[in-house]
């Protein structure tokens, strides 16, 4: 699984990844830091960090009540969560501090242990984990956070020391958060980009907090066990939410239209690659003929490979 994880990473697979790895080959990039001052609020109860589509770096949610602050994905390295939970400290001053993770994936978890820590209510902030994100840590470690270290300065330098933080409260499906007269309902929803796929609901504000479930480039299956099948879905229950807005771990802000892009995408990937294995051919043919049909539309081939490789798979 460990080797499979790894090529996964070395063809650019992972969410918000590939950029970079194309940036790395025309200079240093910049060091994945949260800019703190670009927050926004984007409904009444909620606000955004938005990580103006840099690699490594994700759009960092924060749902306020009047009893307590949830906090949605960490950046990378506590230097980020130590910024976030500053951020958070100022939106809602004397609250609880709630965190969760939409994946374990270093930009999004590595930064949990720069929150605040502590047995009093008002002075530490609770961690809460699918335990599906926690099988992905028992079982992938820091292999992502060694690569991205190897491989740029800045974010070793965010990454020195780093370990994932144990949770303070682990969920199998779903927890509802009252953070008085605002609840979240936070779900496990993998294995879709990974096992541990998470995202948050605020039905109040009418706000999806997606992962990379959703979002404008296009998806990966970056674990062994994501599958097209159960991408598609869990897309179809995201859309019974109706959200107005959907904020996507990484990239711009959007609507239901972007639960309808990667639909769109994921039934065409599994239609042509079941086409394909009906008539005989093998995976590599499949997914050569697919890529050909496909790739000026989605010009991302190692991720669309991906999709077409799971779907021929999943195929009778």
């Amino acid at each position: 699984m460990r080797a499979f994880f790894a090529a996964l990473v070395c063809t650019g697979l992972f969410g918000g990844c590939l950029s970079y790895a194309a940036a790395a080959q025309s200079g240093p990039a910049a060091a994945p830091m949260i800019h703190p001052e670009k927050l926004k609020q984007i409904a009444p109860s909620v606000w955004i960090i938005p990580d103006e589509s840099r690699p490594m770096v994700p759009n960092v949610g924060l749902v306020v009540g009047q009893t307590g602050i949830l906090v949605i994905d960490t950046g990378m390295g506590d230097m980020n969560g130590a910024i976030i939970a500053g951020v958070a400290r100022k939106l809602a001053p004397n609250l609880r501090i709630y965190l969760v993770t939409t994946h374990f994936h270093p930009e999004h978890d590595l930064g949990a242990n720069g929150f605040p820590r502590g047995a009093r209510m008002l002075d530490g902030s609770t961690l809460l984990r699918a335990t599906t994100q926690e099988q992905d840590i028992a079982e992938f470690g820091l292999s992502l956070a060694k690569t991205f270290s190897d491989r740029s300065p800045a974010a070793a330098e965010l990454l020195k020391g780093a370990q994932y933080r144990e949770a303070d409260i682990a969920f199998e499906n779903d927890r509802t958060l009252d953070l008085g007269g605002v609840r979240a309902y936070i779900f496990a929803a993998g294995p879709n980009h990974t096992r541990g796929d998470t995202a948050v609901w605020v039905e109040t504000e009418q706000v999806l907090f997606a992962g990379d479930i959703v979002m404008k480039p296009q998806p990966a299956l970056a674990s062994p066990y994501s599958t097209v099948g159960h991408w598609l879905s869990t897309l179809e229950s995201l859309a019974q939410l109706r959200p107005r807005t959907i904020v996507p771990s990484h990239g711009p802000t959007g609507g239901p239209e972007l639960i309808e892009g990667y639909k769109a995408y994921f039934t065409e990937v599994q239609q042509r690659a079941a086409a394909e294995k009906k008539a005989g051919k093998s995976q590599d043919d499949a997914v050569t003929a697919v890529t050909a049909a496909m790739a000026e539309r989605y010009p991302d081939k190692n991720r669309l490979a991906g999709a077409i490789r799971a779907a021929y798979a999943e195929a009778p």
